[in-house]
């Protein structure tokens, strides 16, 4: 008896989710709000939701952010977005360099002063 058996990725845009400061393309922009989820097939048809991952998007340059539960349960509460946006903040700005963040904090006080 022959089983066709395998894994299947399936990712979808779930809503708009917020809208703040992206720092890799510089401006302030709309993030969505995606799922990605993997599935055991069975004869190249889905049958098992394996695995679930959320993650924020940037519309423009497609930066993602990984979430993890409590974050996905601040995108349902709109007074709790800020918060959100804190943290996506925050992991842009955790790789860069003290240099490097002040020259990006610049940067965005410059952009905003200008709109």
């Amino acid at each position: 008896m022959l089983v066709l058996f395998g894994w299947v990725k399936e990712a979808k845009e779930i809503a708009s989710a917020l809208s703040c400061h992206c720092y890799r393309c510089q401006r302030k922009r709309a993030w969505e709000h995606w799922k990605e989820t993997e599935w055991v097939s069975f004869f190249m048809i889905k049958t098992i939701p394996f695995l679930s991952k959320s993650y924020v998007v940037c519309s423009a340059c497609r930066e993602s952010v990984l979430l993890n539960r409590e974050q996905v349960a601040l995108l349902e509460v709109e007074a709790k977005l800020p918060r959100l946006a804190a943290f996506l903040e925050e992991h842009q700005l955790s790789q860069k360099t003290e240099v490097q963040r002040n020259f990006l904090l610049a940067q965005r006080e410059q952009n905003q002063s200008r709109e």
